[in-house]
């Protein structure tokens, strides 16, 4: 396509190793060589000796013309020490060429998904290559899909759980990955976006069932995170409230029953959560500039954002909290409800003036009569509308969005863009996540296909999220819907809900030692790299195929989640048929030629005198692409 730089490729192939080999060839059809296309000067190519192929590279010329399909037919001439074989197929092959145009083609369409949502999705309609998924991007547009994702109903995950409550099953800790599996990859899973924005917001405001506190209360810890599900698309300052407030977050940062100073005592508040609200879920350690680069004072040092004294006004902020809900009627000794926002008693609250930022002064405020917490709420508004309105905001939650959804090294001028519409969507409102998401997958620097070939643009795909995408491709389903995928966590080095820290599994600012930290670049899903997770994930990817997603089976048969290969298992005597396809839903389309040819040959190796060697076939093929960097690296 004349919109997509991606060159079409054909590939010259010979039965010996032996000597330089020179085919002729000639070129004809529609479109004009050097006009609509380049390459390689000549009519001719040769297989250097020791190799059994060679390629040729047709790279599309964009223009403005609406010139219609044009084609490229290369034949195959005679010439010295080869012969022509018989099969038409095999002596003349055509190239197609589209139009450039304002939608998306197939392989722009398959990158979007990677970063849009969770990836391609198998074709499940008309036995072609093309991901289903895909399919509707090409027909929408990258814009109208996003806006058709916002108006998609959310998929909620707590309801699950609760209906294995009314049907009396245990609902144990790992319940709670039951519906994030079914809500990403399951055949309800409408709302991609939306479920990949929540995932990004979870290791931004992590809360963890590492922590005794909530590690068994899967329903509350749910209901967080469809908090983060439903604020996904909201406004960034209820987001921030709303996370303040929730029990789970409570016990995880130590504000639940959090109360007042007493001096007498010798108590004061916890400063826990203060110092995270402000470290990593809103202005960040430095005073930024609007494109995320650190202001820097008279001397060249970093300015801080705050400074202790601001942490210990936070946490006077979150003082008189305590578990909410109906029946939440004491301070103290209250029923745990963990679904319900905390509520606040005065009569813990500090209510004397606090100091916040930039200026921010909270008065002394007056109890409520009778007690329902109503001064105290004032103030933890007032201290979330005081970060909210913080200029580092913007471009803190923007960047880490963007290091989570496409790259891991944004430029200043990307993220000052997305933090602009952070700042007012157009229509003059603070904090639109909606405007932020479009802003983020929309702009130059992610859609521009030349990044494709850049050597500092993309990330690592997170391990889990690189599991979900092989499902994904090959849309894997469980006959009784239920998706018992717990145990995967020590496979990946990190699984939703799990984070070993506050922190997340990385550091968005992580730098492993070597090229990547020698160029000041950062790497943040490396840090779950190292000796184990290189192998134990690859390893994993060989069984599940065969043997299906769970980690040993299952005891229950219709619990297994199986990918389903009924096309690709129609290719298993044509392989680059069968690597086409799987190219395309598990790479993009950009393997290199080379690696085609090598797991081409390695899966034609496999034949009749191998068990089951047809579906084996089908089996080599998928591990084989699913262990490469292209896998693995997102671009």
């Amino acid at each position: 396509c004349e919109s997509w730089p991606d060159p079409g490729v054909i590939a010259f192939r010979r039965t010996s190793i032996s000597g330089d080999l020179t085919l002729n060839f000639t070129l004809t059809g529609t479109a004009k060589r050097d006009i609509d296309y380049t390459v390689p000067a000549g009519s001719t190519v040769t297989i250097a000796d020791g190799a059994r192929e060679a390629w040729l590279s047709f790279a599309p010329v964009k223009d403005t013309l609406a010139e219609g399909a044009e084609t490229i037919i290369l034949t195959l001439k005679p010439g010295a020490g080869y012969t022509i074989p018989s099969v038409k197929a095999q002596q003349a092959i055509t190239l197609s060429m589209a139009n450039g145009t304002t939608k998306p083609g197939v392989k722009a369409a398959v990158r979007f998904l990677g970063q849009a949502a969770f990836g391609p999705s198998a074709d499940s309609y008309d036995g072609g290559i093309i991901p289903d998924n895909a399919q509707l991007i090409m027909s929408y547009g990258f814009d109208a899909w996003i806006e058709m994702q916002f108006r998609t109903a959310p998929k909620l995950h707590q309801p699950a759980l609760e209906a294995m409550a009314r049907l009396r099953q245990d609902v144990y800790w790992d319940a709670k990955l039951r519906s994030w599996w079914a809500n990403a990859i399951g055949p309800s899973a409408t709302d991609p976006l939306r479920q990949r924005v929540a995932f990004a917001l979870s290791e931004i405001f992590v809360i963890s069932d590492q922590v005794d506190s909530i590690a068994n209360q899967p329903r509350g810890m749910a209901n967080y995170y469809d908090m983060l599900v439903l604020g996904a698309f909201g406004n960034a300052r209820d987001l921030l409230l709303n996370v303040s407030l929730h029990p789970c977050m409570g016990a995880y940062l130590n504000h639940l029953k959090n109360r007042k100073a007493d001096p007498d005592a010798g108590t004061f508040p916890d400063e826990n959560y203060a110092r995270e609200i402000m470290q990593l879920f809103s202005i960040g350690l430095w005073m930024l500039n609007p494109d995320g680069t650190k202001m820097l004072d008279a001397e060249g040092d970093e300015i801080p954002s705050y400074d202790n004294a601001t942490i210990t006004s936070f946490a006077r902020v979150f003082t008189g909290l305590s578990f909410g809900g109906l029946k939440g009627k004491e301070f103290w000794w209250p029923p745990e409800d963990w679904t319900h926002p905390m509520r606040v008693w005065d009569e813990y609250h500090d209510m004397d003036p606090k100091t916040l930022l930039n200026g921010v002064v909270l008065p002394a405020r007056t109890a409520s009569v009778p007690d329902k917490g109503t001064a105290g709420l004032t103030d933890i508004r007032a201290a979330v509308d005081c970060l909210f309105n913080h200029p580092n905001i913007g471009p803190f939650l923007s960047k880490q969005l963007i290091q989570r959804l496409v790259t891991s090294n944004p430029t200043p001028a990307y993220v000052g863009r997305v933090s602009a519409k952070f700042a007012n969507n157009g229509k003059g409102v603070r904090g639109d996540m909606k405007a932020v998401i479009r802003a983020i997958l929309l702009d130059p620097e992610a859609r521009d296909p030349a990044q494709l070939s850049s050597t500092t643009f993309g990330k690592m795909k997170e391990p889990y999220l690189r599991t979900v995408g092989l499902a994904r491709a090959f849309n894997a389903r469980a006959a009784s819907g239920v998706y018992d995928l717990g145990p995967l966590g020590e496979l990946h080095f990190q699984q939703p809900y799990s984070s070993p820290s506050v922190f997340n599994f990385f550091r968005p600012g992580y730098s492993p030692a070597g090229p990547i930290s020698d160029a000041g670049l950062v790497a943040p899903e490396f840090q779950i790299l190292n000796d184990i997770s290189a192998f134990s994930v690859p390893n994993y990817y060989y069984s599940v195929m065969r043997d299906g997603f769970n980690r040993w089976g299952h005891e229950k048969a219709s619990w297994v989640v199986r990918p389903q290969l009924v096309l690709e298992k129609a290719l298993y005597n044509d392989v680059p048929a069968l690597m086409r396809r799987l190219d395309l839903v598990l790479t993009g389309g950009t393997l290199h030629p080379a690696q085609h040819q090598v797991i081409r040959e390695a899966v034609e190796a496999i034949n009749s005198t191998y068990w089951d060697w047809k579906n084996e076939r089908i089996y080599m093929a998928i591990y084989l692409i699913s262990a490469l960097p292209e896998y693995g690296i997102q671009r």
